[in-house]
């Protein structure tokens, strides 16, 4: 039975770890392919070539952001053939398994971990043995929805490499490498999915250091691991570290998602004392600085310990830190919202995400939504529209600051214009800046392509309103553009001085200047 593996990537650059996974693990025994695509493949090219390998069993993995778009393929792929079953699998489908055997026509769905659950699956339609007895499969079976709830927690060292695959070989340089050194998280947050996962189980370090050198001799870049809380085991993280700081190869960018108040200070000071500058970067979730909302939401967060501690990491100059944000908690209002964005930007941190709550199919906060009022999009991602706490227009406004966030903070294309306006003319209040040049920029620009001196155009046009002194600012402004650009436009060369104020001063440096 000719089985394919369907992964749909939000880019290209990025890799579906979950397929291949499962194609290690059944291909020896099974006749079992993978392709991958991305949200940007039309429709009619997707179904194209999957359809021309003719397969029996189609697998799709399923993601928030690419499951409207399966929903769109299924159907059309049935019409062609009903006789192909499809299997859907990933954390997506994994927590309301109902809905989706009611909207879309599929056969089967593999809840959360599949490898063994997938072979199983094979097995069983290859030899024709029963399936009631496959743990944490889903199957519709004349008119009714068979469930077997049970789990199968699998071993994580019988699991084969999905990182050395001849096919992936040539586009290493290029592509992201998800690297899985364990799975579960100690947490519970309640808009995360990772929180329904009941524990933390580890890879063999020595088969993480072997996967990291292969990838590196093969030209790998940049390495972002998939842990919930890298440093949960302190011990663990620090072998990792001192292993890729005596290995890595020059250009290489591994990313690691830290708790930040467990972050012990031996590994920080380590890390400042011995890793090069940008070969590590660090993703901490404060999400919010509001304790009330922390609660809420079953975190565990000390923010001064938090502070602290980014602040000693900071000071060493070394470890990137990309920050994130979730505007939409529960009893978070415009006002402490205003406050959680204060007080994370004044760290300044290299990369500040500001993401807005989703409300993911089986999480709590879901649940929970009308406790707190929420109002949110019917469709993948599930974005909050409002709730008791915030207005749609608050969350608009916020949604405008987000987008100056990104063009001008993060994009790091204006790191001295936008330093010197924070610090000397928005100091606390960071926040006002972004909103009210985001709607500035709402309000008089348009949102299609742009080049970077547009950028620097419309900025100077938005500063030209308020009572901020422009002309330092056009001047860092320049510098930051021609520091970057590869084309030069006129405007940054026009002199402002007049014919004869030019021949005057020409003529006083030549008069001092013999």
């Amino acid at each position: 039975m000719k089985t394919l593996l369907v992964g749909i990537n939000a880019k290209y650059i990025h890799t579906n770890l979950a397929i291949r996974y499962l194609y290690t693990y059944t291909k020896d025994e099974f006749d079992v392919c993978f392709m991958e695509f991305t949200i940007k493949n039309p429709v009619d090219n997707i179904i194209s070539e999957i359809l021309q390998l003719n397969p029996q069993l189609i697998g799709f993995s399923c993601y928030i952001w690419n499951i409207e778009l399966i929903k769109k393929i299924i159907p059309i792929i049935k019409s062609y053939n009903k006789n192909i079953k499809i299997l859907l699998g990933g954390p997506e489908v994994s927590y309301d398994c109902e809905y989706f055997f009611n909207t879309i026509p599929i056969d089967y769905i593999i809840v959360k971990e599949g490898e063994y659950s997938f072979k199983a699956l094979l097995n069983a339609l290859q030899n024709n043995l029963p399936k009631n007895n496959i743990p944490q499969l889903y199957y519709r079976e004349s008119d009714k929805i068979v469930a077997n709830n049970n789990e199968y927690t699998i071993d994580l060292n019988c699991l084969k490499s999905p990182y050395r695959l001849e096919v992936d070989k040539k586009n290493l340089p290029n592509r992201i490498q998800y690297i899985e050194s364990s799975r579960g998280c100690p947490f519970h947050c309640s808009y995360c999915l990772a929180s329904l996962e009941k524990q933390v189980r580890y890879f063999s370090i020595d088969f993480i250091k072997q996967e990291l050198l292969y990838l590196m001799n093969n030209g790998a870049k940049t390495f972002k691991f998939l842990d919930r809380t890298f440093n949960i085991r302190k011990d663990y993280a620090l072998n990792i570290f001192e292993f890729i700081i005596h290995n890595h190869k020059s250009g290489c960018i591994f990313q690691f998602e830290i708790s930040g108040e467990l972050l012990d200070e031996e590994i920080i000071t380590y890390l400042n004392k011995n890793a090069p500058k940008n070969l590590i970067r660090f993703e901490i979730g404060v999400q919010s600085t509001n304790e009330h909302t922390n609660q809420l939401v079953l975190r565990k967060q000390n923010f001064a310990k938090l502070k602290h501690n980014i602040e000693l990491i900071q000071k060493g100059g070394i470890i990137d830190l990309h920050l994130d944000l979730i505007a939409g908690l529960p009893k978070e209002n415009y006002q402490s919202f205003i406050k959680t964005f204060n007080d994370v930007f004044s760290l300044f941190p290299h990369e500040l995400q500001l993401g807005f709550l989703k409300m993911l199919r089986g999480t709590k906060i879901r649940k929970e939504a009308a406790d707190y009022q929420y109002h949110y999009q019917e469709i993948a991602p599930y974005e909050v529209i409002a709730n008791e706490d915030l207005s749609p227009f608050e969350l608009s406004k916020i949604h405008a600051a987000e987008e100056i966030l990104e063009k001008y903070y993060n994009s790091h294309r204006f790191d001295q214009t936008i330093t010197y306006i924070l610090k000397t003319y928005y100091k606390d209040n960071y926040y006002t800046f972004f909103e009210t040049y985001g709607l500035f920029y709402e309000a008089h620009f348009s949102k299609q392509d742009y080049q970077v001196h547009d950028l620097c155009l419309r900025l100077l046009e938005y500063l030209k309103h308020t009572e901020i002194d422009i002309n330092n600012i056009e001047s860092l402004l320049i510098y930051d553009y021609l520091k970057l650009a590869k084309t030069r436009p006129k405007i940054w060369y026009q002199t402002k001085l007049t014919k004869e104020e030019r021949l005057a001063l020409f003529k006083d440096f030549i008069n001092n200047n013999p």
